[in-house]
């Protein structure tokens, strides 16, 4: 694959990935040294990744040492596998935002990864494409990242089942439910929708309520497997 004509995208793309992890914590587990050597060195703020590991079992383990905010994990490891490091460690650490690479576009994988609780699941070959700042922006803004694949793979789990809406949301707050589950903060869509940070607050709040869901995550979650928010 020639990522020539992507490089410059790439490039702009490392300030929004340095202000979106700016204030992390991460543990980064992949299955190639010389992938976890480069994503170390070249992590926009290298302060924030707290381990860099190869195996499932020093993932679990620099989670529990380490409690992150954020995990960043390859399908493929060198000992154990990405999809259940993830699926102990949320249960380890429930609060931990995760996401996973995986190598191949598999409806099952997508489904069993978006099961065991990933926030985000890229494929690799979409990274070049700046899939990797659209994910990091959805799980660290408590959103949820997945293409038009996961979101087919999520509407075939039970994540997100539950109760009916209680109401249909308003033209406004699917414009900030859409914005909410790409991990756009208060502020930020305050200025997308000109209005201000207090009215995003109280959009939020209806939403959560008229879904019934427990958090903006969630909400997000039920968003996307009821066909409410849209994928581009």
């Amino acid at each position: 694959m020639d990522i020539t004509p992507h490089i410059s995208d790439l490039a702009a793309s490392r300030d929004q990935v340095h202000n979106l992890m700016a204030e992390t914590t991460t543990v980064a587990c992949f299955g190639s040294r010389a992938l976890l050597s480069l994503f170390v060195c070249a992590a926009p703020v290298p302060q924030s990744v707290v381990a860099a590991v190869t195996t499932e079992a020093e993932g679990l383990d620099r989670v529990k040492q380490h409690r992150p905010v954020f995990l960043f994990a390859t399908e493929q490891l060198e000992s154990g596998n990405g999809l259940s490091l993830v699926r102990h460690a949320h249960r380890e650490h429930p609060e931990l935002r995760t996401l996973l690479i995986l190598q191949s576009a598999s409806a099952q994988l997508l489904q069993d990864a978006l099961e065991a609780g990933c926030n985000g699941v890229v494929v690799e070959s979409h990274l070049a494409q700046g899939a990797m700042v659209d994910a990091i922006r959805a799980v660290v803004g408590g959103g949820i990242y997945a293409d038009r694949l996961g979101v087919e793979a999520l509407r075939a789990t039970r994540r997100g089942e539950g109760p009916e809406p209680l109401e249909a949301l308003s033209a406004r707050e699917h414009d900030v439910l859409k914005w909410l589950t790409r991990g756009y903060t208060n502020k930020e869509m305050a200025e997308a929708l000109n209005v201000s940070a207090e009215t995003i607050k109280t959009h939020i709040s209806n939403i959560l309520g008229k879904l019934q869901a427990r958090d903006r995550t969630h909400a997000a979650v039920i968003g996307l497997r009821l066909g409410l928010v849209t994928v581009d």
